[in-house]
């Protein structure tokens, strides 16, 4: 994929990857952003340029590595999935939310849970060193928060 544009239309945020002239949803947007080394760029209602996003989207093999030990894997309930089989997620959303790429703000989940997360509208938090699952309205009316503890072997 050469690059992704965003741009705010009347009936909300739709994207265009280069080359393909149909427009994708923001929920697509979001997983590519979050996924792939794609830069978001944005648009002004006129068509001028007004962000493009940020240098070092993606986590460091050093990052990754790191938060494999604090993480133990994929860090959604009940998932057995080892580090070497998670992607690090942005907490705070790359470009919706001007995430940095911090090992303390991304965490590891496995490719079905870093879908679902994104698909299914579920988010994370994290409050100091603790991270916690928040659920969709449509799965907990309440989004009762879901502790997230690490999976690596204590010592």
């Amino acid at each position: 994929m050469a690059g992704t544009a965003l741009e705010t239309g009347q009936a909300g945020q739709a994207g265009q990857i280069e080359g393909n002239p149909v427009p994708i949803s923001q929920d697509t947007i979001d997983r590519l952003l979050c996924d792939t080394g794609t830069r978001g760029i944005q648009f002004s209602e006129s068509g001028d340029i007004i962000n493009v996003g940020r240098d070092e989207r993606l986590f460091t093999e050093a990052q990754r590595a790191a938060m494999g030990v604090r993480d133990g894997g994929c860090r959604w309930v009940d998932c057995d999935k080892s580090p070497a089989w998670s992607e690090a997620h942005h907490i705070n959303e790359w470009v919706k939310d001007n995430g940095y790429t911090d090992p303390a703000d991304g965490v590891l989940l496995c490719h079905p849970h870093h879908l679902l997360l994104h698909d299914q509208h579920w988010s994370i938090i994290r409050t100091g060193n603790d991270y916690w699952l928040r659920p969709p309205v449509g799965v907990d009316p309440e989004q009762t928060l879901i502790a997230l503890p690490s999976k690596r072997a204590q010592p």
